[in-house]
């Protein structure tokens, strides 16, 4: 098959759930930000640890020297380099969930991506060289890929796997992403690309709102607020303490999905996942807040635990050493009973504004693509 005649609307977005070849991740550095990669490069190692068991790792590296660090720190720890792949891709930053593809198949299982357009979070940040990741994994792979003309962030979207997507307003209905786009333009080039025939809204809250009390660069991405974990049940964040900055938000979200129904109409089971009791705040000033923070700051960050990652046989699910690790841990646990809950210190990752969902991207299990 030519695959100039491939049609994107042939093609569906597995969900997260669902059986994964791999999963692909970006080597922290210190290009963008000094101290970075001594920061979080453990938090990579036991993401490694936990996914190799079971998925490939794909693992995009800076430079060759690079690599060759990054091999000798699993070997010198005791992970070892099976299932692990490596590839020379430079980045500017480590958000693989952003900036790199959504991957989609097709009814017969073959593979192809999605190459939406990055542009760093509104502009936030530089994103030259994140912009070409896709285009590039797709040249690696072999595989077609699609390039819709608008900006999406994979953390700004959330799916069911049967046709149902959720996300927030504010992160793409946004004049720093989509300027000129309708909502109803947005739905229809996201439908045609990820298979998706249902969009619930939350309202969500932009980063620029001066109401806004903690860190978060993405405009509120979805992936910080709701999680489905089926068809139709969704784990959304809660603040039990109405002190909580994010309280009057996340209850507007909460009546919002009350009236939430799916693509064959059923409505949503809502089940709550708490936030760390009395927040998680960040005095670093290596890489934190597009070098806004000052060391001698104390900063609300946007730390929650529906920022876990769902790979085969294991979920990976922030922890904080905050006394609802363990809860979140057993709420997530009982959605995902058939596989292993493994918990990942994320604490210097939330300083930089997101967890482990924002730096991990899956790859779905697909056929043999020599015929395409």
């Amino acid at each position: 098959m030519n695959k100039q005649e491939l049609n994107p609307e042939d093609f569906h977005m597995p969900a997260e759930w669902e059986t994964h070849e791999g999963t692909w991740l970006q080597w922290p550095h210190d290009n963008q930000w000094p101290g970075y990669q001594l920061k979080l490069e453990k938090v990579w190692l036991q993401m490694v640890d936990a996914l190799h068991k079971h998925e490939n790792v794909h693992i995009i590296a800076q430079d060759e020297r690079r690599r060759e660090h990054i091999e000798r720190q699993l070997k010198f720890f005791g992970i070892g380099l099976k299932n692990i792949d490596f590839h020379i891709i430079p980045t500017n930053d480590i958000w693989a969930r952003d900036n790199g593809p959504i991957f989609v198949v097709n009814k017969e299982g073959k593979l192809a991506l999605v190459n939406w357009k990055f542009n760093g979070w509104g502009g936030r940040y530089d994103y030259g060289m994140d912009n070409q990741i896709p285009l590039k994994i797709s040249k690696e792979l072999s595989i077609p890929a699609f390039s819709p003309s608008m900006v999406l962030e994979g953390g700004a979207v959330e799916i069911n796997g049967k046709g149902t997507l959720i996300a927030t307003r504010s992160s793409i209905i946004n004049p720093n992403r989509n300027s000129g786009k309708t909502q109803k333009d947005i739905e229809e080039i996201i439908s045609k690309y990820l298979g998706i025939k249902r969009i619930i809204w939350l309202t969500g809250a932009k980063t620029d709102d001066p109401s806004i009390g903690w860190i978060d660069d993405t405009d509120t991405h979805i992936d910080t607020v709701a999680r489905f974990v089926n068809e139709s049940t969704l784990l959304y964040a809660w603040a039990e303490d109405k002190t909580e900055p994010r309280y009057s938000i996340l209850k507007k979200h909460y009546e919002e999905l009350q009236n939430a129904t799916t693509e064959s109409e059923k409505h949503l089971t809502l089940v709550s996942l708490p936030l760390p009791r009395g927040g998680v705040y960040s005095t670093s000033n290596i890489g934190g807040g597009g070098g806004i923070m000052k060391s001698s700051a104390q900063v609300y960050t946007d730390a929650t635990y529906t920022n876990y990652f769902v790979a085969n046989g294991v979920v990976l699910v922030p922890s904080f050493g905050n006394v609802n690790d363990d809860r979140a841990k057993k709420i997530i646990g009982e959605q995902f009973s058939d596989r292993e809950i493994i918990g990942i210190d994320c604490v210097a990752l939330a300083e930089n504004g997101g967890e482990l969902h924002c730096v991990t991207q899956q790859q779905p299990w697909h056929v043999n693509l020599e015929d395409i």
